[in-house]
């Protein structure tokens, strides 16, 4: 696994400035943790404290690339690249380019191998780097006897970190089945380490999550009021997804319950070219981009890779597919507000219309480095709960078939779409959900892709389009473990067919 050497000058120059431009290494490289972030000292006060957890947001939304030579929505799981690998593989986007970016053409094609897979390592190596940063925050502020650091900050970052920590791995899991589970920063516990059964690593999200539920704060006062760091309704949101994907729906809806009772904190916004705003209400937890970046400019960077360098007129990298633009229904106001179109002109000729998404509005054609910025990141939000809820309820959750159709109804007519008879039968509101998902959630998080393969849906669903044509098998709904950790690593077994 890459996890960073990280050493005592590297630290106060990188982790106290919030950069992490810190070399990855395989993990039988790391030193012992003496000579790392988890040093004593580091965090002998709130202010030390408080910057090494915020070089692991700053990796999340920036990746590990300090000069910005490319948009970290290309490079980083965190920061849009499992929405753009997700989407791909799902069938909900397509590269324009097609072979001409063989890598992403793969995950167009579903035709991975472990010669084309870019994407899939750069997700591990990401993932991975924040989590032995999540780890170091951890084991650091454990290690700290410093009376300069209060308890409610050690509680604090703790949770933070721990939520950090299962937020990667559910994405590991999700993308690559079984994955090694290192929950320290000491290369003695974790060289050589096997994977582990995705069932165990779903019980480490959950414990850590419940752990970072029980200490963090219940607003946004740590983050001045901005909801760039989680607090508690973060960790109960993502317990409810959690247990969605492990089946368990009592407490699926019991968590998106309560985050959507929140309602002094969390509306659903009605205008839905607020939704991604800096101060959307309907944020449970957002990603601060710089405003600096050469590259990202002001723009976040699903704006910057997703929308035309010039609007209406130029590329975009990553269209949406027929089948999505097929999917919505007529009237609805996502794909008035969401979907936007550029006619691909070059030499003054136009390739044709393509669509692509445009749920954030500052991109390539309007960024402004320095100024401020209009819209962050979107890890989780309140639209997700309540489909969340409905699918817990149809599938035997109280509430049943009559309140899932309650909360699919208050995100259709948020949308301008008409209510759903509580006539439905059970799997039609099934259909329902899994409906309004892919329209409410497209190109977000790879929730399409997620969605697909814990439904037993991806098979039926990907064999129908011509792009992934031949069909050479489902052991592509897991990505290849980069070959380079199977070579350090003899306990490391490639996932198969690869």
């Amino acid at each position: 696994m890459h996890f960073q050497q990280i050493n005592k000058p590297i630290i106060f120059t990188c982790v106290l400035l919030c950069i992490t431009s810190i070399s990855c290494k395989k993990l039988v490289e790391i030193s012992a943790p003496t000579d790392t972030i988890t040093t004593g000292e580091i965090f002998s006060t709130e202010p030390q404290a408080e910057a090494a957890m915020a070089g692991v947001y700053n990796h999340m939304i920036h990746g590990a690339d300090p000069q910005f030579t490319e948009s970290p929505g290309v490079t980083t799981f965190s920061a849009g690249l499992a929405g753009i690998a997700g989407g791909l593989s799902s069938g909900e986007l397509y590269n324009y380019r097609g072979s001409e970016q063989q890598d992403f053409y793969a995950l167009s094609t579903n035709k991975l191998s472990i010669y084309n897979n870019a994407p899939a390592t750069n997700i591990w190596n990401s993932a991975y780097t924040i989590i032995y940063n999540a780890n170091s925050v951890i084991e650091g502020i454990a290690a700290s006897n410093s009376p300069l650091l209060r308890d409610s900050v050690r509680k604090e970052l703790t949770g933070e970190a721990k939520l950090v920590r299962a937020f990667c791995y559910f994405y590991l899991t999700n993308f690559f089945g079984d994955v090694p589970l290192a929950l320290t920063v000491d290369f003695n516990k974790t060289a050589g380490i096997p994977k582990t059964p995705q069932p165990t690593v779903y019980r480490q999200i959950i414990q850590d999550l419940k752990d970072a539920e029980a200490v963090l704060a219940k607003d946004y006062s740590v983050a001045k009021g901005k909801r760039v760091r989680p607090n508690k309704w973060a960790a109960a949101a993502m317990l409810a997804k959690t247990y969605l994907f492990t089946g368990d729906y009592q407490n699926a809806a019991l968590k998106a319950t309560e985050v959507i009772s929140q309602a002094d904190l969390y509306q659903l916004e009605q205008d839905l070219n607020a939704v991604f705003l800096t101060g959307s209400r309907e944020a449970i937890w957002q990603l601060k981009q710089t405003e600096q970046s050469p590259v990202l400019k002001n723009s976040t960077p699903e704006g910057m890779t997703m929308l035309p360098a010039v609007a209406y007129t130029s590329t975009a990298s990553f269209c949406l597919s027929d089948a999505l633009i097929n999917a919505f229904e007529q009237g609805d106001l996502r794909y008035v507000h969401w979907v936007d179109s550029t006619l691909n002109i070059l030499n003054g000729v136009s390739a044709g219309k393509t669509y692509y998404p445009a749920k954030y509005k500052t991109g390539g054609n309007n960024a402004m480095a320095g100024a401020p910025a209009m819209e962050y990141h979107m890890v989780m939000r309140l639209a997700e709960m309540y489909l969340v809820r409905a699918e817990a309820k149809i599938n035997g959750a109280p509430g049943g078939k009559e309140g899932a159709i309650d909360d699919l109804n208050a995100i259709r007519n948020r949308a301008g779409l008409g209510m759903l008879a509580g006539s439905l039968s059970d799997q039609a509101v099934k259909a329902a959900v899994a409906k309004e998902r892919q329209i409410e959630l497209f190109a977000e998080g790879g929730n399409r892709w997620f969605d697909l393969k814990r439904t037993g849906a991806a098979h039926a669903v990907l064999t129908t389009i011509p792009l992934k044509l031949p069909w050479e098998g489902d052991y592509q709904l897991l990505y290849p473990i980069p070959v380079r950790e199977i070579q350090t690593n003899s306990s490391l077994i490639q996932n198969d067919r690869y």
